[in-house]
């Protein structure tokens, strides 16, 4: 069994006072994580207001920063909330190269383009599925090729 902990999530900056925004808040809960059992870890890398970002940079250094404290895969967000323009979401993944995994909502528009994008990247895939319908949609495009655990 693989025990992922979620360290951050799309809440936002205020909504509690542990919740860690920083790449380094990030190692360092992280490292507390896989302490106590985790295998991997999901985080929502913020820029410098503490915005979801997908942002290369941001989200390279985040990755970069919880793996070298936890030592475990790190994996990240793709939701359309974060960055709801599919081609500007598409372009930011193809931009990536740190993430070992990228959780992708089947239920968003353009969830197949940011799957390709990602394993276009050497980046695997963790479907988000919501429904029977998103089950559907991923098994009659051919996936899981490229999914964690695929």
């Amino acid at each position: 069994m693989l025990l992922k902990a979620c360290i951050n999530g799309a809440r936002e900056p205020g909504d509690h006072s542990a919740l860690p925004l920083t790449a380094q808040e990030c190692a360092r809960d992280a490292a507390a994580c896989v302490a106590a059992g985790a295998g991997a870890i999901h985080l929502h890398p913020r820029d410098g207001h503490g915005r979801e970002t997908l942002d290369p940079v941001v989200v390279d250094a985040a990755v970069e920063a919880v793996r070298d404290a936890a030592g475990v895969p790190v994996g990240v967000s793709t939701g359309a909330w974060i960055e709801p323009q599919l081609t500007s979401r598409v372009a930011a993944v193809h931009r990536w190269a740190e993430p070992d995994f990228a959780s992708v909502n089947l239920s968003e528009e353009g969830a197949l383009e940011v799957m390709a994008a990602l394993v276009d990247r050497g980046i695997e895939v963790e479907a988000g599925l919501a429904s029977t319908e998103d089950v559907e949609r991923l098994v009659s495009a051919g996936w899981p090729r490229g999914c964690c655990g695929g």
